[in-house]
């Protein structure tokens, strides 16, 4: 019995120093023209954001011309989420949001994002995309979750489909600071365990 008590302190530790926040707090978000984000680790933080007319013309030259293929609109995506991440956050004081998740332990969490908030407002913006008309190849997903015993820290994704050939994306902006273009690869590949540093 003691010994069974010893491995469950084990693994709770384990989890506590897990790659991201537990997903308990986790709340649906809708994103319409006003639209929610979150950070804080695990969506503690709630902030509503509206972006102007200009803001989203700069959104949307990321898309110009309109991709003519699924490969040239993924790279348009990566384009423009980093720009959605540069304006939200000003907005949420969430520029100097740094990569990954331990760097930020010894910071203030609170302008701070781990994997649980970057997968939760790349869905966000992933889907102000397709309903305001910039893309017509993907169309985004429930998040995609990894690790814990196998291939690394427990980590998430946000998750985008082809819709012309049915392949799912992770779109995992949490590999790097604000701002910065995410990580767009095949599901399959992202669910093994990959990370910028194993790129070939």
């Amino acid at each position: 019995m003691r010994n069974a008590i010893s491995l469950f302190v084990v693994f709770a530790c384990l989890f506590a120093l897990s790659g991201c926040a537990s997903l308990k707090n986790e709340k649906p978000l809708e994103p319409i023209e006003s639209f929610q984000v979150c950070y804080s680790y695990g969506c503690a933080n709630v902030q509503t954001v509206t972006l102007n007319k200009e803001q989203w013309l700069l959104i949307q030259q990321a898309f110009s011309p309109k991709a003519t293929n699924a490969k040239t609109e993924r790279q348009q995506i990566a384009e423009a989420i980093a720009q959605m991440e540069q304006f939200v956050g000003i907005k949420t004081n969430t520029t100097n949001d740094l990569p990954g998740t331990f760097a930020a332990l010894f910071h203030d969490l609170e302008d701070q994002m781990d994997c649980v908030d970057e997968a939760t407002n790349t869905t966000v913006y992933l889907k102000q995309f397709r309903q305001r008309g910039f893309i017509n190849f993907h169309k985004e997903g429930h998040r995609i979750n990894r690790g814990f015993f196998f291939n690394g820290w427990p980590h998430t994704s946000a998750m985008m489909k082809d819709t012309h050939t049915g392949e799912l994306y992770a779109v995992d902006s949490w590999f790097h600071k604000n701002g910065i273009q995410p990580e767009i690869i095949p599901a399959k590949l992202w669910y093994s365990g990959w990370h910028p540093d194993k790129r070939n």
